[in-house]
């Protein structure tokens, strides 16, 4: 037996080339296990280029390799190995039969055990293969010294059941675990199973189970094997438990050139490197193998690939490590399908979940007739089509399906050259996309029939849309395929839920123990790995990420039903251990490197690793200096933080004859008044808001029903005094419900069954405490509603819709309706009014509406402004009685003064916005006018709060 502690300054892999002993170029009598199996391709390179030709490779294992190996090559290791997910299958089974289940009734249906079963899973693994005695674990209240919570006792008392009858269950039913293989492998090993192989060799081991302790010790003795060891924190611990004692490495340990960058975030740390990267290869110079970038967390794999690995050709650089599946566009896609059937009522869908998933870029992107233009067409007018109805939250497919208007205007947007497409061709397309997707997702007869449907969809968007062009996609929904053929393999494919939803439950708990691997191969290019991957290897460059201490070492918290004192005494490995696996994995790593740069993120939620702190105090202590901040190259940003102040817009000579040629209404004046930029974008360009689908119902799409409602209420009293009895509240309740139905729906849920009541309360109210003491005060006659009227006057064509005309007494009294309780912002203020300095009249007038409206009605019946009278109605307010009303020259002496000086504002401001010479300027209140408006994000006015 030979047994060697290198040096991390010296390649493992090189130092078992002369170990090896070959017939010619036969080197398949030799075994080479490591801890994993990244090593073997360095190996065989190495080999490769050692031998410069080709060659019989020696049996490279990882020690998984190697268990499963001598396990089956025996005549008893027929064992069916078994998955997780049918362990934790068997495992539910028991959890149902005991007579005191873990949890209680918490745990007792598949998709809720799913995640303490994968815990007990791993505890009873780790107990088997670290020999922990069954009536250790059952009877371990006599092993404690200190006080422990009857739960935490009953709740290890419990793991015992499971510990105890799971491998007795598997063994009768000729089946085995990996603690169970390395348990029978350790215990039975002999020389019989290892009579192909002339030579032995372990190398790269650090961290022993017992399982692997005393499988150790039996090679230990065998004169044809050796142990490679490399020097680093803790090793000779180790090997004196195994009874190896060694001799210190030859040579000096050469100390490598460290780096430290910090960024306030995981892009500024990957442009660091970026430029790193950019620098040599502008120098010529090309990284190679022997240059390695770690990624310890696998999301800052995409950050790395777009925007540093984008630098090299592709066969230049090789990835490999695990990626999670939940954080890949397929698990969107899936989710987005999953939370569309989870928000159904019935047949009914969810808009908001439906239009996510319609627009979900593997969706709108199937093909019809080889193309995905027309359905990006079809969807993105069905969104336009489904928000403009954003007051309606549920809709069968059927609806959807039939809407004859949507299609009408699909054929009306395609290209003039795309022939054959009729509605009934549109019809067809939209209903298989749905039969192929949401069908598919509505009902499940098992966790079988899940799986599989699961993977006819993903089969359906592979083959019929631009998905499979998407980058990853391949290896990303591959994964996932066999995921799911897993589940739908496993022992719990059997089980039925009563709802859907627990199907999904299972699934997203299934998943995120699931990773895609980035298995590059080709020891070839900068290496990208992840931690686990580096180790047994040396390069002579290292770029560490994310060396922040949640994340390196990061394992404060044990994922364990078994707390740390116990897992103590039975033997088991703390999360100390594992600190103490990540250090030495780390300074092996770095030390065998002629240069580290080490890149951690700093700001308010994350510290530098207690790795990092090493280093850099122990270069501080060298160096004699007690701040480190000379160490670090900072990577910052550059920000502009100059406020943009909006540019005025000039009028061009088109500009100025569409603006002689429109018609204006007083909302147009309101906005130009506020701020003439904002109506150049929403009058002359037309911008308008995209109408957005959300959560709550918005103000505006209540305002219109309440206008609605009122509308059609007094239009059936046009013409007469109003009675005492045509304050009718039965009517009003029968309309609300007759207009909600038509816009809400049938049957309303959540926050417009809840808005339906507040509106039936709320105009009862105004019934009751305004309509009918006016009525009981003056006489009232409703002459219009909703009433349009156009006029012509100093060359302006001028339009308005009045909600309310009556008279009232010897006045006509013009109504219009707000939903808000705040009257400043519609109040006029003659006493901050001047008209000789335009910019006091933003300041002095909230809303021109009604001095517009009685100047429009004065021209259209020809009666005196004296006549008429015009006032907000607040229906907003908590209280209803005549103080909700806003007069439009309230305190005012002499009315037709002051209409006259509105008249004035108005007329100046028209020949203001066709005057040539006067550009768009933006508004002098920015404060005011800029948070709430459409178009601050094209003026740059975002900064203002």
């Amino acid at each position: 037996m030979k047994t060697m502690l290198l040096s991390p300054r010296h390649n493992l892999v090189e130092a078992i080339l002369p170990l090896l002993e070959g017939t010619g170029k036969d080197y398949s009598g030799n075994l080479v296990v490591f801890p994993g199996k990244r090593p073997s391709h360095f190996l065989r390179k190495a080999l490769s280029r050692e031998m410069k030709g080709s060659f019989i490779p020696p049996v490279i294992l990882s020690m998984d390799e190697f268990i499963d190996f001598v396990y089956e090559s025996r005549p008893d290791g027929s064992h069916l190995k078994l998955e997780a997910m049918d362990a934790i299958a068997l495992l539910y089974d028991l959890h149902k039969r005991s007579r005191d289940p873990l949890g209680g009734d918490h745990f007792m249906t598949p998709d809720s055990f799913f995640p303490l079963g994968m815990k007990i899973y791993m505890d009873i693994e780790e107990l088997l293969i670290e020999g922990a005695p069954p009536k250790n674990v059952r009877e371990i209240d006599t092993f404690l010294t200190e006080a422990m919570p009857r739960f935490s006792i009953g709740r290890i008392q419990t793991l015992s059941y499971f510990y105890e009858e799971f491998y007795k269950w598997i063994e009768s039913m000729g089946m085995s675990t990996r603690s169970s293989r390395y348990r029978m492998v350790s215990e039975t090993l002999s020389g019989e199973d290892l009579t192909p192989f002339r030579e032995m060799i372990f190398a790269g081991f650090y961290a022993f189970t017992q399982s692997e302790k005393a499988l150790f010790k039996k090679m230990h003795t065998r004169e044809n094997t050796a142990f490679l060891f490399q020097n680093g924190p803790g090793i000779r611990e180790r090997l004196l438990d195994l009874g190896i004692e060694v001799a210190n490495p030859p040579g000096e340990e050469v100390e490598p050139e460290v780096h430290f960058y910090k960024s306030p975030d995981t892009h500024g740390q990957v442009f660091a490197l970026a430029g790193l990267l950019k620098k040599e290869l502008e120098e010529g110079i090309q990284p190679d193998e022997k240059s390695v970038i770690v990624l310890p967390l696998a999301e800052t794999l995409f950050p790395l690939l777009h925007h540093t690995l984008s630098l090299l050709e592709q066969g230049n650089y090789n990835i490999s490590l695990g990626y999670p599946l939940q954080r890949t566009p397929v698990y969107g896609f899936l989710n987005s399908l999953m939370e569309l059937i989870n928000s159904m009522e019935g047949d009914r869908i969810y808009l908001p979940d439906y239009l996510n998933f319609i627009l979900h870029p593997y969706t709108k992107n199937i093909y019809w007739n080889g193309s995905s233009e027309m359905t990006r067409i079809l969807f993105h007018t069905l969104e336009e089509e489904l928000t403009g109805l954003r007051t309606k939250s549920f809709f069968t497919l059927s609806e959807i399906e039939e809407d004859k208007n949507l299609y009408q205007k699909v054929l009306e947007m395609l290209p003039v050259d795309e022939t054959g497409v009729t509605i009934d061709v549109l019809r067809g397309h939209l209903k298989t996309i749905h039969q192929n997707t949401i069908g598919r997702f509505l009902t499940f007869r098992d966790v079988e029939d899940f799986g599989q449907k699961s993977i006819d969809v993903l089969h359906y968007i592979f083959s019929s849309s631009t998905a499979r062009l998407h980058p990853l996609f391949f290896p990303f929904s591959e994964a996932f395929i066999q995921a799911l053929r897993a589940l739908s393999k496993s022992l719990m494919k059997e089980i039925h839920f009563t709802e859907t939803r627990s199907y999904f439950t299972l699934f997203r708990k299934y998943l995120a123990s699931c990773y895609t691997p980035f298995e590059g191969t080709p020891v070839r290019g900068l290496q990208v790995l992840g931690v686990l991957e580096t180790r047994n290897l040396s390069f002579d460059r290292v770029f560490l990420l994310d060396m922040n201490e949640e994340v390196i070492p990061g394992t404060q918290r044990e994922d364990s039903l078994l707390p740390y004192r116990i897992r103590e005494i039975l033997g088991l490995p703390t999360y100390r251990d594992r600190d103490r696996l990540s250090a030495y994995y780390f300074e092996t790593l770095c030390k065998g490197a002629r240069e580290v740069h080490l890149f951690s993120i700093e700001n308010d939620e994350k510290e530098r690793s207690r790795f990092v702190e090493k280093l850099l105090w122990e270069r501080q202590k060298i160096d004699h200096e007690k701040e480190t901040g000379r160490y670090f190259r900072p990577v910052q940003y550059k920000l502009r933080l100059a406020n943009k102040v909006p540019e005025a817009i000039p009028k061009s000579t088109e500009m100025v004859k569409l603006l002689k040629g429109y018609t204006y209404s007083a909302t147009s004046l309101d906005t130009y008044l506020s701020c003439p930029l904002q109506f150049y974008y929403q009058y002359v360009l037309k911008i308008d808001r995209r109408e957005e689908i959300t959560e709550g119902i918005e103000k505006a799409d209540i305002g219109k029903f309440i206008h609605l409602v009122l509308s059609r209420f007094f239009e059936r009293r046009k013409g007469v005094p109003l009675q005492q009895r045509d304050v009718d509240l039965g009517e009003m309740d029968l309309l609300i419900d007759d207009h909600f139905e038509k816009v809400y729906g049938k049957d309303p849920v959540g926050a417009a069954y809840l808005l339906k009541g507040q509106i039936q309360a709320h105009l009862k109210d105004f019934l009751r405490n305004y309509t009918l003491p006016l009525i009981k005060e003056d006489r009232v006659i409703v002459l219009y509603v909703e009433h349009d009227i156009r006029i012509k006057k100093n060359l302006f064509v001028l339009k308005g819709r009045l909600d309310q005309v009556e008279v009232r007494g010897k006045k006509t009294c013009i109504i219009d309706y707000k939903t808000s309780s705040n009257p400043d912002f519609l109040r006029i203020r003659p006493d901050r009014l001047d008209l000789s300095r335009r910019e006091t009249w933003s300041e002095a007038i909230g809303s021109l509406q009604l001095p517009y409206y009685i100047l429009l009605y004065s021209e259209m019946s020809n009666k005196r402004v004296e006549e008429l009278d015009a006032l907000f109605l607040l229906l907003g307010r908590m209280v209803i009685n005549r103080e909700m009303e806003v007069p439009v020259f309230l305190g005012a002496e002499n009315q037709r003064e002051e209409f006259e000086r509105m008249e004035t504002v108005i007329f100046s401001l028209l020949r203001e916005i066709v005057d040539p010479a006067t550009p768009f300027e933006p508004t002098r209140n920015r404060k005011e006018g800029c948070p709430g408006c459409d178009f601050k994000t094209i003026c740059g006015t975002q900064w203002i709060g």
